[in-house]
C-alpha cells in the first residue's frame, strides 16, 4: 500500500502554506482553522483518532474522459482556499489534519482511485474520519476501494448515499471508467463478492439522466429521491427513507457532487444543473438527518471547478458543508 503514496507523482503530503490567514486572537474562541490545522504525512502513518483528515483528489481525468469541461482537478486548492479562514466552532476533542493531496500521474486514473482506495484505507484503520476533496466525481469510485479494503475482514456492509443531480451508473466506456460510471462499477465489483448494492441518491433529475440508467438503477434496486420531491411536505418521508436506509447497513459513506445544486449557488462545477437543489432551509434539514447518522463514516465532496466558479459561490458551498459537518461530528 505505502508502495503507492511513496510515489511523489501520486501522493504529496500536506503543505502548512497553504493554511495561513487571518488571526484575530489566539485563544480558541477567536481562532480560524489555520491556525489549529495539523499537516500531516500518510507514510509516516500519522495519529488520527479523534480528527478530521483532508486529503484532496486532484483529478480531473474522469470528467475529461465523460467529455466534460475540465478544471476540477485544483477544486482541492479551491476548498482549501475557503476552509482556511473558516472561524473555530467546534471542541478541542476534535483534530483537524490536512494529509496532502492524490495526484494523476500520466493521465492513470485508474492508478489514482487506486492510490486513493490506499489512502483512506490508511486513515481509517488510523481511525481517523476521512474527508475527501475533489476533484472529478470519479473520486467515488476511488473513494469505495479503500472502504472495501477496509471492511473486507469486517464482515460489515456498506451504503452509499449520492447527493447529486445525475445516477453517475452508466457503463464503462472502451473499458475505462469516468466521472459517470462510478457506481456501475461500485455495483459490479459488489455483485462479483457476492455482497449487496445499498445505494441512495437524493437530488436526481429525470432532465439529467437517461430512461435507460434510470431503469437500470431500478433493476439494481437503487433507491430515489428526486429533486421534485425534495419539498417540505415530505419532509417526514425523506427522513424516515434515509434513516431506514441507515439502518440496513453498517457503513454509511457520503458523497456530495456540487452540481446537485442550482447554478446560482453552484456555478463552478463540471456540468450544471439550472434547476437544482436550493440550499436553504429545508435542504439543510435533510442534510441533517444524514449528519445525524450514527453510521456515517466518510465523506467527499465532488466536482467543484474554480475555472468557472462566479466570486468562489461554490466553494463557499462545499466550505460551509464542510463546516456543519465538522460542527455535528465534534457533537458525537
Amino acid at each position: 500500500m505505502n508502495l503507492l503514496l511513496s510515489d511523489p507523482g501520486i501522493y504529496t503530503k500536506g503543505d502548512p502554506s497553504v493554511w495561513k490567514g487571518r488571526i484575530d486572537g489566539q485563544e480558541r474562541d477567536w481562532m480560524r482553522w489555520h491556525q489549529l490545522m495539523d499537516c500531516v504525512d500518510l507514510l509516516q502513518q500519522p495519529e488520527l483518532q479523534r480528527s478530521i483528515a483532508f486529503l484532496g483528489f486532484c483529478s480531473d481525468e474522469g470528467v475529461g474522459r465523460n467529455q466534460g469541461r475540465v478544471g476540477a482537478k485544483d477544486g482541492p486548492a479551491a476548498i482549501r482556499n475557503v476552509l482556511t479562514n473558516l472561524p473555530v466552532h467546534f471542541s478541542d476533542k476534535l483534530k483537524l489534519k490536512d494529509c496532502g493531496d492524490i495526484l494523476v500521474k500520466d493521465n492513470d486514473l485508474e492508478l489514482s482511485q487506486e492510490s486513493l482506495g490506499a489512502a483512506l484505507k490508511l486513515i481509517l484503520q488510523q481511525e481517523g474520519f476521512p474527508v475527501i476533496l475533489g476533484g472529478g466525481h470519479e473520486v467515488t469510485y476511488g473513494h469505495y476501494l479503500g472502504i472495501r479494503e477496509f471492511l473486507k475482514d469486517r464482515n460489515q456492509t456498506l451504503g452509499i448515499i449520492n447527493l447529486d443531480a445525475h445516477l453517475d451508473i452508466r457503463a464503462l466506456q472502451d473499458g475505462k471508467g469516468n466521472s459517470g460510471t462510478g457506481f456501475y462499477q461500485i455495483e459490479r465489483d459488489q455483485s462479483a463478492a457476492g455482497q449487496p448494492f445499498h445505494y441512495l441518491a437524493i437530488g436526481i433529475q429525470e432532465i439529467s439522466n437517461t430512461k435507460g440508467l434510470l431503469a437500470y438503477a431500478k433493476e439494481k434496486n437503487v433507491q430515489l429521491i428526486e429533486r421534485e420531491h425534495l419539498v417540505t411536505e415530505k419532509l417526514g418521508l425523506i427522513r424516515e427513507k434515509i434513516v431506514n436506509f441507515s439502518k440496513s447497513v453498517d457503513y454509511v459513506y457520503l458523497t456530495i457532487d456540487l452540481d446537485a445544486f442550482a447554478a446560482a449557488y453552484a456555478p463552478g462545477v463540471s456540468a450544471l444543473a439550472f434547476n437544482g437543489i436550493v440550499p436553504d432551509d429545508l435542504f439543510f434539514s435533510v442534510y441533517n438527518v444524514i449528519l445525524d447518522l450514527p453510521n456515517i463514516r466518510s465523506v467527499d465532496l465532488a466536482e467543484l471547478n474554480p475555472y468557472f466558479d462566479i466570486d468562489s459561490r461554490t466553494a463557499k458551498l462545499a466550505a460551509d458543508l464542510i463546516f456543519k459537518l465538522i460542527n455535528k461530528m465534534a457533537t458525537k
